[in-house]
């Protein structure tokens, strides 16, 4: 048995089959007819293949799409001297790994006709139908699906915040002592205290098939969470907190540059995202923890303006600021 060749009217504008796969456990015999098994020379899959390439105008330069039979069900009786059919597909199709849409259709008839004949008529229809209506969908929907599994990710630095107790880092906006107006929550050695972090925030857009994040980190200041305590407003105490905004700074932009050298797919980009947040924010800490215990939270002059030297220069040669 094997399709007739008869073109299709209907040409595929926005895709090509680029494959035809049987997704069928039993890939033998369609069903069987008075002992005689029906099936389609050269495979269903080749078979099917072997008709759209030869009948039906696709679009090259299109999306190429592959074409999953997923289900082919016939059941043949014989009634009365009639053939009793009933024919059910299922067609799915798949753009790479990503299943976009699947189709079923139903049939059955009574017929004097060979069974293989209405069988073969009835994939034909089938594939006409499910294309036409997979191009319709296809023009509607793919730039609304990515096909491609990488994702793009471009990376920004913030130099602004709408949030009103928060200061962006910035080489043209060091901090000020009146910048601290948070609530003194610390009465061991530390004169005052810093509350920085990184923003991270991202938005998911599809463009040309494939995934594109547009990811915003912002180092980042809180007046009402840092605080100086009485009588320790100097600026040297301000030095030492300046640094401590400047650690933060150095590693929003180490973690700019890790995410831009990171490959995402569309499978792991949000749990690799998080993973290097996790990493970054470790690795501040304890760099933060180290600056304070070598300059006992800057009271040892010389190693504080050690640090300040090698911290102002990291700044500088980090290349985001």
């Amino acid at each position: 048995m094997q399709l007739k060749q008869e073109k299709i009217s209907y040409p595929l504008k926005n895709f090509y089959i680029s494959d035809v796969a049987d997704d069928r456990e039993d890939k033998g015999a369609i069903a069987v007819a008075d002992g005689d098994k029906l099936e389609f020379k050269n495979g269903l899959a080749g078979s099917v293949k072997n008709y759209i390439d030869n009948n039906v105008r696709q679009n090259r330069n299109g999306e190429p799409v592959v074409m999953h039979i997923s289900s082919l069900n016939c059941s043949i009786t014989r009634e009365e001297g009639q053939w009793k059919i009933e024919v059910g597909s299922c067609i799915v199709f798949y753009a790479g790994d990503k299943k976009l849409v699947e189709y079923s259709g139903k049939s059955n008839a009574r017929t004097d006709a060979g069974p293989g004949d209405y069988i073969e008529g009835f994939m034909r229809k089938a594939l006409a139908n499910d294309l036409e209506k997979f191009d319709g969908w296809w023009a509607e929907n793919k730039n609304r699906i990515a096909t491609v599994s990488a994702v793009k990710v471009n990376v920004v630095m913030a130099k602004t915040t709408d949030k009103p107790d928060c200061i962006v880092y910035s080489l043209n906006r060091p901090l000020q002592i009146s910048d601290f107006n948070g609530v003194v929550e610390n009465f061991g050695a530390e004169r005052a205290a810093t509350a920085s972090g990184i923003g991270v925030g991202y938005s998911v857009e599809t463009m040309n098939g494939q995934l594109v994040l547009q990811l915003t980190i912002t180092p980042y200041f809180n007046h009402e969470q840092s605080w100086f305590k009485k009588g320790e407003q100097d600026f040297r105490v301000l030095a030492h907190e300046q640094a401590h905004f400047d650690i933060t700074a150095i590693k929003a932009c180490e973690l700019a540059n890790a995410i831009r050298n990171t490959a995402f797919t569309q499978e792991n980009y949000a749990q690799l995202l998080a993973q290097l947040q996790r990493q970054n924010a470790d690795a501040s800490n304890r760099e933060e923890n180290t600056y304070d215990a070598e300059t006992n939270h800057g009271i040892i002059q010389d190693k504080q303006e050690e640090w300040q030297r090698r911290i102002t220069e990291e700044v500088k040669q980090c290349g985001c600021y």
